[in-house]
């Protein structure tokens, strides 16, 4: 059966599980509109708020994502009955990935409609926040010309760097605190970057999060979205009464590393081993692991740019000095 005949008749299935019909909202997102429709009006009130600050009305969109739970083998193509493991078709129509009682996700290239299932039994309260997000917007940023990256984009003067590091680096702590300071800002977590051309990064939503004891030593003032179970009681705050940039050009990357020193420093840093640890950290988020692509895709877009290393203080307001003398004199 040709993917594009599954995906109508995938339609046809959803909307029969939506009584009522779907609850859905519109966001502008690098320059595209994105409606997101979901069963549950509960699962779409968490998501919401997330994308605050880009919410958009009045705009036909150009892409339409699809989110709700079910029981996976629902949905499961003829002839696929007996699958074991994870399950793949792709045609010109169309990209289907299926893991038996765990997620369904689907893309149809004719029509642009993006569908991501997880079983209601098969994890934590992830499921329907930031894992569906980061898995469906990574499949519609390579649709679209782009990349996502675990990764957060700061900068100044009109020049960015990227902040790279795996959960627990203190990327968000530095991203967060050049926010604070009033430098350019684009994200503290996730980035979309353009394929091809200069590097620039876009921002993916207007929160940003921080470890509770990082949030009360910072003390940002903004208010509390959701507290993430999944991730150290992890906070996630709605940062959209500051100013985002739509785009950023990247210049470097910067990788943090915790230290005992008293000061701050930033120096040229194992381009390799950089790389690896941002494809592997953003592989991890999309759960491509399987599938080479992706690793190719984002090693020859960041294999020529420069790749720092800072060496982090516990004084956090010399961190950020440190980073903006790094991007006003060095980049």
């Amino acid at each position: 059966m040709a993917l594009s005949n599954f995906f109508l008749n995938l339609d046809q299935k959803i909307l029969s599980k939506a009584e009522g019909g779907f609850t859905s909202f519109r966001i502008e997102v690098a320059g595209h509109v994105i409606e997101q429709r979901f069963v549950s009006e509960e699962h779409a009130n968490t998501v919401k708020p997330f994308f605050t600050g880009i919410i958009t009305e009045d705009k036909m969109p150009d892409a339409v994502f699809y989110f709700w739970t079910d029981d996976v083998n629902d949905y499961l193509p003829k002839g696929t009955e007996n699958v074991d493991a994870v399950w793949r078709s792709r045609d010109d129509t169309g990209y289907l990935r299926i893991t038996p009682d765990y997620e369904v996700t689907g893309i149809d290239y004719q029509r642009n409609i993006f569908y991501y299932c997880r079983h209601p039994d098969s994890g934590s309260e992830s499921i329907l926040y930031g894992h569906a997000m980061v898995v469906i917007f990574g499949q519609w940023a390579r649709q679209n010309g782009m990349l996502l990256l675990h990764s957060a984009c700061v900068g100044c003067g009109g020049k960015g760097i990227m902040l790279s590091a795996r959960g627990g680096g203190g990327k968000s702590t530095l991203a967060v605190s050049c926010l604070l300071d009033g430098m350019d800002f684009v994200s503290d977590d996730y980035i979309l970057v353009n394929q091809e051309g200069p590097l620039r990064a876009m921002p993916l939503y207007r929160t940003v999060s921080l470890n509770q004891d990082m949030e009360a030593l910072l003390k940002p003032g903004l208010p509390v979205i959701r507290i993430d179970r999944s991730h150290n009681d992890k906070l996630m705050m709605d940062a959209s009464s500051y100013e985002f940039r739509d785009s950023l050009p990247v210049s470097a990357i910067v990788y943090p590393n915790l230290t005992d020193d008293e000061f701050p420093s930033i120096g040229p840093a194992s381009r390799g081993s950089v790389l690896v640890k941002i494809i592997d950290s953003t592989a991890s988020q999309l759960g491509v692991f399987r599938d080479p692509e992706p690793y190719r895709m984002m090693s020859q877009r960041l294999m020529d740019i420069p790749v720092f290393e800072i060496k982090l203080c516990k004084d956090l307001q010399k961190n950020v000095q440190c980073l903006r003398n790094f991007i006003a004199e060095e980049i």
